[in-house]
């Protein structure tokens, strides 16, 4: 990019560009960088959304707005400003899966060897990140901005979501070890049945 030129050259030149990501250590300024180019982006008459990925709700204090856990919220024209709260995600989610198991099988109460799987999951110190980068990718594959603005939390938090995939595999590992398993003594448990069914008839 040519001296002298700011972001607005950068992205006309780039028309492709849809996504600007602000990351590193903290103190270096990205929740003031990711407000500002927000900003001029959408007084270019372009519809952006500026995510916030910081626990600390920092845009709030910049657009003086209580943002945190709120939604999508328009701080201007044609600027929309998410901050998740990704404790609120997790319990929701948590929560569905809770109630799909009671859906799936019939029941009123989930059993304590289930609810204390589900309870290790929750502690798995990658859920907060899984939930963050759930949002992003929920909000990106809408669409609905011309531009997406990601205010990255400190290099240490953003090192862990680089570093998720990997652990997020594993747990797709794990579960699915346990559904083949389940399935296994499923098929175990039918044969069984018809085994028993078939004793009562010759009796």
């Amino acid at each position: 990019m040519p001296k002298n030129v700011g972001f607005r050259y950068f992205f006309e030149k780039s028309p492709g560009l849809r996504i600007a990501i602000f990351a590193g250590k903290g103190g270096l300024g990205k929740t003031t960088s990711s407000a500002a180019l927000s900003y001029k982006l959408a007084m270019m008459g372009k519809k952006v959304l500026c995510f916030s990925t910081d626990p600390q709700a920092s845009l709030s204090d910049i657009f003086e707005k209580d943002l945190f856990g709120k939604g999508e919220i328009e701080v201007h024209r044609k600027l929309y400003v998410l901050e998740i709260d990704a404790d609120k995600r997790i319990k929701e989610y948590v929560d569905s899966i809770r109630q799909k198991i009671r859906d799936m099988y019939k029941i009123e109460e989930i059993p304590r060897e289930v609810e204390d799987y589900i309870e290790s999951a929750v502690a798995e110190p990658a859920m907060y990140e899984s939930a963050v980068y759930d949002a992003m990718l929920d909000v990106v594959s809408q669409g609905r901005y011309d531009f997406y603005i990601f205010d990255m939390p400190p290099f240490g938090h953003g090192i862990r979501m680089v570093a998720m995939a990997d652990i997020l595999s594993k747990w797709v590992d794990k579960i699915t070890e346990a559904r083949r398993q389940a399935y296994e003594y499923e098929k175990v448990a039918s044969r069984l049945k018809r085994e028993i069914y078939r004793e009562r008839i010759n009796c």
